[in-house]
């Protein structure tokens, strides 16, 4: 019995000859005639003949047949058959695609059942009252916010679900999971219908479980109106409090903890960055955090990328050196973060502010804290403590006091807080005294180096009526430099009012050259900072 059955196309029938010449076989199976002979008994090139043959019919096996029609399998040339190892499934094409097609149907049947009891469970609400800002927490106000700010991430209402957005929500996914299931919890956010179906937790059955993915899901506001609605109205209620200006009491006592989670985040997304384009992956933990919350208390957000840069580098020559495992290298980064940033604590390094890298983007929640609630020029180089951010009314009241008594004021918490010693009042105010009102030494401790001390001297200046000026910090600098013996290593200019941003620019310029001594400001809102956790020297003052 031949090998094959062949079946001949009608617009090919002038052809059946030399297929079934081609196809041919001895009682063995092997091919009666050799490609070669078949061309050239029709006067064809040998290696023409296969694709005419593939063209004009197919061959249907007599053994090798599918196991679920029992078909015999088709071959187009002997190319086909000599590759018929493909046919492992045992399976014909045919059966294979009617397999797929009522797969495909199954699963669309089973989507359909899921999605009509995402919309049983999960139906959009026309009730309830729209968030007010003023009245939520400040994370929860700017989270919000920061959701629905983006018009291309925003459709009629309904949020792109946060994997998906093309700007970050926050700076971190654990941050956007933590934020989003806190306005979950509080109510404040729906989950709409629309949601990718994977979004939501189902059973091994096919039901619908009562949980869902925060990062995964789209939501809209609670409230009355269209969704869309809503959202302009929560944004634009959003606009009138957002500047730190108008701030309720709330805000300004939650704002400290906030840019540090925010600022926090912001490093930890610089550090995975940096690490990753060095091919090391990395999964911050609680360390982390712990360890860039205590840099964050002495360093702005871009003096800590410093520290980050140089951990990534020495990170990846640690590995490269010592042979390591990528996952141990990668560790090591926050070990080094750690002891670089206490060594430059402890040794007054002059430590450089980097820039935001333009491949790791500013999250909308951070743009909408820097930019628009605290109007930064340059988040990068501030810290919590710089900002004059008050609770409106409870501001200090500096006018109850004259020169004499701010310098002993000073001079008390000086002589209150811990890593200072020989602490000196000149006692005469306004006197020539060569920029020193207050002198003490000041002592740093290294867990690896041991002790350091730095001379500091402390201008105080009395100012309700004009800002501290460049040319009165330039003075403080020439008048300073007449101690030379021992000399100075720090000015402090501590002042009740502000810094003309002239003389910020200045000290900055200043600093940024390492010249000795360096400069550091006191203004009215880093004293009322340190001084509020001092009530009792506010009391004995009676400045509030």
């Amino acid at each position: 019995m031949s090998e094959f059955e062949v079946e001949v196309s009608v617009e090919h029938a002038h052809l059946s000859e030399l297929c079934s010449m081609y196809w041919a076989t001895n009682e063995d199976g092997s091919f009666t005639h050799t490609v070669k002979t078949v061309g050239e008994r029709f006067g064809q090139p040998a290696h023409k003949v296969s694709k005419i043959v593939s063209e004009a019919c197919f061959a249907r096996s007599n053994n090798q047949r599918c196991g679920t029609c029992d078909e015999g399998f088709i071959y187009r040339s002997r190319s086909d058959w000599a590759s018929r190892g493909r046919f492992i499934s045992n399976r014909c094409g045919t059966c294979i695609d009617a397999e797929r097609r009522r797969k495909e149907e199954e699963r669309e049947q089973a989507n359909f059942a899921m999605r009509e009891a995402v919309l049983a469970n999960y139906k959009v609400e026309d009730a309830g009252s729209l968030p007010r800002a003023e009245d939520l927490d400040l994370p929860v106000a700017l989270a919000l916010a920061a959701l629905l700010e983006d018009a291309e991430e925003v459709s009629d209402g309904t949020t792109t679900p946060a994997i998906d957005r093309t700007d970050r929500l926050t700076p971190t996914p654990d941050y956007d999971f933590k934020l989003l299931e806190m306005l979950v919890n509080q109510r404040l956010l729906r989950v709409h219908p629309s949601s990718p179906l994977d979004s939501f937790a189902w059973n091994d059955d096919g039901t619908l479980k009562n949980a869902h993915y925060p990062t995964l899901v789209s939501y809209y506001l609670p409230g009355i109106g269209t969704l869309k609605e809503r959202a302009e109205a929560y944004l634009r209620n959003f606009s009138s409090v957002v500047s730190r200006e108008n701030w309720p009491d709330l805000w300004v006592d939650q704002f400290s903890e906030f840019w540090f989670d925010v600022a926090v985040s912001e490093c930890k997304s610089y550090l995975v960055h940096m690490l990753q384009l060095h091919g090391l992956d990395f999964t911050p933990g609680q360390k982390t955090d712990d360890v860039f919350r205590r840099a964050l208390k002495w360093y702005s957000i871009g003096q800590v990328y410093y520290f980050i840069w140089r951990a990534a580098r020495d990170s990846v020559a640690y590995r490269a050196r010592d042979k390591v495992p990528a996952k141990q290298a990668a560790n090591s980064a926050i070990t080094r973060i750690s002891g670089d940033v206490d060594r430059a604590y402890a040794q007054g390094w002059q430590v450089s502010v980097y820039r935001r890298d333009s491949r790791l983007p500013m999250s909308m929640l951070s743009h909408i804290l820097f930019s628009r609630a605290l109007k930064l020029d340059d988040p990068m180089t501030y810290s919590p403590v710089d900002l004059p951010v008050r609770r409106a009314g409870f501001e200090l009241s500096w006018q109850n006091i004259a020169s004499d008594t701010f310098e002993r004021l000073i001079f008390q918490l000086v002589v209150e807080t811990e890593g200072y010693e020989n602490v000196d009042w000149l006692m005469h105010t306004n006197a020539p005294d060569h920029g020193r009102d207050i002198s003490a030494t000041r002592l740093r401790r290294d867990p690896l180096s041991g002790h350091s001390s730095q001379r500091v001297a402390i201008q105080c200046k009395h100012w309700l009526s004009r800002a501290v000026r460049d040319f009165d910090v330039n003075q403080a600098i020439v008048s300073i430099s007449h101690w030379e013996d021992p000399p100075f290593d720090v000015v402090v200019i501590a002042t009740s009012g502000r810094f003309t941003s002239d003389a910020v620019a200045w000290i900055e310029r200043h600093n940024s050259r390492g010249e000795r001594p360096s400069i550091e400001v006191w203004n009215d809102a880093r004293l009322e900072f340190l001084l509020n956790e001092r009530p009792h020297l506010i009391r004995s003052y009676e400045l509030r």
